[in-house]
C-alpha cells in the first residue's frame, strides 16, 4: 500500500489536496500577498496560481502519488454532479478549512478551476503519470 508522504498512513488522495500550495496561513505575509495579487477567475490569473502555487506547492510528491491525485481529480470531473466549490469552503466534517485563500463565492466556477488544474498538472506532470501508470498499483 501507497503510505501518505512522511508518514506511515495509508495515502488517499482527495481533491482538495490540490489546493494546498495555496495555503497561506503558514507562509509570511509576501507569499500571501502576491497570491492574492493574481485572480482565480482570469484564464491567465488561474494558469499562474496553478503553475506557481498549486503544482509547485506538490512536487515533493512521487510519481505514483502524483498519479493518484490526478486519477482522483478525474474521477470528480467524470462526475457531473461533483461539488468543486466545497473545496473553498470549511469542511464540517474534518474541522478543517479550506487551504485557498478564496472562498467559493469569489470563484466564479469552481469546476473550471479544477479542469485547469487537472490540465495544468497532466501536461506539468506527464512523464511521472506515464510512469506510473506502465505500472500494477496493486504493487504499491
Amino acid at each position: 500500500m501507497l503510505k501518505a508522504p512522511f508518514t506511515e498512513l495509508p495515502y488517499e488522495p482527495t481533491v482538495v489536496m490540490f489546493l494546498a500550495g495555496l495555503e497561506t496561513e503558514y507562509n509570511d505575509r509576501e507569499f500571501k500577498e502576491e497570491l492574492l495579487k493574481l485572480d482565480p477567475n482570469s484564464k491567465m490569473g488561474r494558469v499562474e496560481i496553478i503553475k506557481k502555487y498549486i503544482i509547485k506547492g506538490q512536487e515533493y510528491l512521487s510519481y505514483r502519488h502524483k498519479f493518484l491525485l490526478v486519477k482522483k481529480l478525474e474521477g470528480a470531473l467524470a462526475n457531473k454532479n461533483y461539488d468543486f466549490s466545497s473545496a473553498f469552503e470549511y469542511d464540517y466534517e474534518t474541522d478543517e478549512p479550506s487551504p485557498s485563500p478564496w472562498s467559493a463565492s469569489e470563484i466564479d466556477t469552481p469546476r473550471s478551476f479544477f479542469e485547469d488544474v487537472f490540465n495544468v498538472a497532466n501536461d506539468a506532470w506527464r512523464a511521472d503519470i506515464l510512469r506510473a501508470a506502465m505500472e500494477d498499483p496493486s504493487t504499491w
